[in-house]
């Protein structure tokens, strides 16, 4: 038997293998003699705009009215061209997209995750039509399972946002959103009847539920998609009977609505990208009086200083970088006296790390940090003051916050993401000590012991600093220049480029590649001042960082430039497109998945959603000339080279002459050299969607029309390279469809 099972795996490995040869055999064939032919855009109509004395043309702005039907044709003809490309490699895909689903399988019986809270057991469990969510009693093991919500009974193309139960624990409470939208409808069910209220509130945003088990804190926003209202709603009465409790008018900041761990206070936050300002109310206010909560602002708005605000026994707790180096403390002040001036340093992060949040429970405080772009988890105790750290299962990975609803509790949950294992929770005993995995899934039929993670430390450009990069790969990878490499990263908002999961890396992995994590600065990997070193007219930092990185993997011996491929989400997308026209010889393949691709177009109408808040991150080309034409310097759709020898200059901004200085205005300032147009260029994967509503899908048609007409040797009818476009009808920004959908996108990319 053992014979016999032993040859059959060698024989199917073999075969495997052999396919895998074939299909690029095949598929190489089939790329020369059938290649589809792309389209071209049906009209250009250059459009010019006058801003500062600078004149940008932009021949294809006509594709921002959805309805022009030259538009419809184009987006059919692009994603025909798609169909057609992808059509070509069905077998491959198919191969790739029955691997990804390998990796996906875990065991099929595993006992529920469980939170207890006030006497119940909650957990969710999986169907195939989503999520379902139920609750029981702990007393019993023979207790009933109590279902709360089942996504098979939600309509089509509908997703939970959120899910809360009132502080009574009788009322379930879910946002649903229809799929590309970013407002929902807020439903209730009464646990005690086990059926649905009648009443639905509409144009959600965020939720909390208030301390008297009646009241609900919703927020909504504006058409520009900026919550800046917080409404109060009484179980029982309609919507249109809420009570506006705050509303915020400055456009650049979000409100967002809260509670402390302790359920006491409701908080409304306003965060700008650069300041925060926090308002306290009692969760136990009664709006039958009517009158309307008091509310106290634990700091007034200063520029620069962001905080966040809990809240334990009589004092609250604060997360803030009010400091020089605007490194993140956590700060406590009495309840009586929460001004500025009082706030008491408990912790600070040093250079290179940033406290990312903080969790409150009755006798300890969980710290959640990054250390040099790694996960750090500590334990404060209230009592003694005394700080311990979390020994980690893993030390590359990202590490997440569980559902630890339970305030009287020495033990907590959190998640570990790790590359070569499905996430895992762990519970910690911060008492004890002691970590218990509650569940760890390994990768199906993956032998670990083949595959590591390493760290490299590359010199950037201006030599300040050095950026991280995490490595993953086999263990016997080998330095001669010839190993295909995968890099990755994002580099804005301060979000990080987290080493997680992900099933797209395990083709790649198998197959020899290395998958490279380029920590650019623009993220807050190495801390707060890691960010704001890429963003602003200090943007550019994270555009060479990501060079530097490509350069130093060829100069190592890691690949070669016909080896290296790169992707980037959004504003990472941006990161693409900037190094695309920037280093184009660097690369053999880009994906950018719902990019960032025409910012001077964004920044410049207001009127566009986010507009006013990404003034803060971007910056406002319309404020000044040393701003726009920084932005136009790295804007990927306006670096676009020119092969017909009109360069750059017709869209990123001509100087015109002044008219109130009567003089010529100052040139435009370069950034990065315009690219040769000899050299080599990657092929291209972009996709979008038609219900993106923070990106709009144009800024894709134009980006790639433009490509085609501007560099036809590599990208028009008869270029040397791929450029696929894919405009999904259906997707908005944070994606779309089934597991399925997805595995079969990731094995086009």
């Amino acid at each position: 038997m053992f014979g016999t099972g032993t040859t059959t795996a060698t024989t199917c490995y073999f075969k495997a293998h052999q396919q895998r040869r074939d299909l690029s055999f095949l598929g190489t064939l089939r790329a020369v003699f059938q290649q589809p032919t792309p389209p071209k855009a049906p009209k250009r109509i250059p459009k010019e705009t006058r801003v500062l004395g600078r004149v940008r043309v932009d021949e294809y702005e006509w594709m921002t009215n959805k309805d022009d039907p030259d538009l419809r044709d184009y987006i059919h003809a692009e994603n025909t061209y798609a169909h057609e490309y992808f059509a070509s490699e069905t077998a491959a895909i198919h191969l790739l997209n029955r691997e990804m689903k390998q990796v996906l399988r875990t065991r099929r019986v595993s006992a529920p995750l469980t939170t207890t809270v006030r006497g119940y057991e909650y957990y969710t469990k999986t169907s195939r039509h989503g999520m379902v969510y139920c609750r029981r009693r702990k007393a019993s093991s023979m207790a009933k399972e109590e279902i709360l919500l089942d996504s098979a009974y939600l309509p089509e193309n509908c997703n939970i946002k959120k899910v809360l139960l009132s502080t009574g624990h009788h009322i379930f409470s879910f946002l649903t959103l229809e799929e590309g939208e970013e407002l929902g409808s807020l439903h209730f069910r009464d646990l005690n009847r086990g059926e649905p209220f009648d009443e639905v509130l509409e144009d959600v945003f965020n939720f909390v539920w208030g301390n008297d088990n009646k009241t609900v804190y919703y927020t909504k926003s504006t058409d520009v998609l900026r919550p800046y209202q917080v409404w109060a709603h009484q179980i029982g009465t309609g919507q249109e009977q809420d009570v506006l409790v705050f509303q915020e008018d400055d456009d650049s900041i979000f409100v967002d609505v809260g509670s402390t761990k302790d359920q006491k206070f409701v908080t409304i936050n306003g965060n700008s990208l650069s300041s925060s300002e926090v308002r306290i109310l009692d969760a136990c206010h009664d709006f039958s009086k009517g009158t309307l909560p008091k509310m106290t602002v634990i700091a007034p708005r200063e520029e620069g200083v962001e905080y966040y605000v809990d809240h334990h026994d009589d004092h609250y707790y604060i997360l803030t970088n009010a400091n020089p180096k605007k490194n993140f403390r956590v700060m406590r002040a009495h309840r009586n006296n929460p001004n500025r001036d009082s706030w008491v340093e408990l912790m600070e992060a040093k250079d290179g790390e940033k406290i990312e949040d903080v969790d409150i429970f009755k006798n300890f405080m969980v710290i959640y940090a990054k250390r040099d772009a790694l996960p750090v988890v500590s334990c404060y105790h209230f009592e003694t003051g005394a700080v311990h750290e979390v020994p980690l299962p893993e030390q590359f990975c990202t590490i997440g916050a569980g559902v630890n609803l339970e305030y009287e509790t020495d033990s907590f949950q959190f998640t570990l993401n790790s590359p070569y294992a499905h996430e895992a929770t762990y519970e910690y005993d911060m008492a004890s000590r002691v970590m218990t995995a509650l569940r760890v899934h390994p990768i199906h039929r993956l032998d670990r012991s083949k595959y590591t993670c390493t760290r490299i430390n590359v010199d950037a450009e201006d030599g300040k600093v050095k950026i991280p990069v995490t490595l993953l790969h086999r263990k016997n990878m080998q330095l001669n220049g010839r190993n295909p490499t995968l890099m990755r990263s994002y580099g804005a908002y301060g979000v990080p480029t987290d080493i997680d999961f992900r099933v797209e890396h395990f083709p790649l992995l198998e197959r020899g590649w290395i998958i490279a994590l380029a920590h650019v600065r623009g993220g807050s990997e190495l801390g707060t001042l890691w960010y704001h070193q890429g963003k602003l007219l200090q943007k550019r930092n994270t555009f060479t960082d990501f060079v530097n990185v490509a350069e130093h993997l060829v100069e190592a011996g890691y690949t070669n430039p016909r080896r290296l491929t790169a992707s980037g989400v959004s504003a990472g997308g941006l990161l693409m497109g900037a190094v695309c026209n920037m280093r184009p010889d660097l690369f053999r393949a880009m994906i950018m998945s719902v990019p960032f691709l025409d910012p001077m177009t964004t920044m410049l109408d207001p009127e566009i959603p986010l507009t006013k808040v990404e003034y803060l991150e971007w910056g406002n080309p319309a404020d000044s000339k040393q701003m726009y034409d920084y932005m136009a310097s790295y804007a990927p759709y306006d670096t676009i080279p020119d092969s017909n020898g009109q360069g750059i200059q017709s869209t990123k901004g001509k100087n015109m002459e002044s008219e109130e200085e009567g003089k010529v205005g100052e040139k435009a300032l370069t950034v990065f050299p315009e690219p040769p147009l000899t050299s080599r260029r990657p092929a291209l994967m972009i996709s979008c969607g038609e219900r993106d509503q923070r990106v709009d899908y144009t800024q894709s048609t134009k980006f790639v029309a433009r490509l085609r007409s501007r560099l036809a040797a590599w990208y028009g009818p008869e270029g040397k390279e791929a450029c696929v476009l894919m405009i999904d009808e259906n997707r908005g920004h944070f994606g779309n469809g089934t597991q399925d959908d997805r595995v079969k996108n990731w094995a086009r990319e």
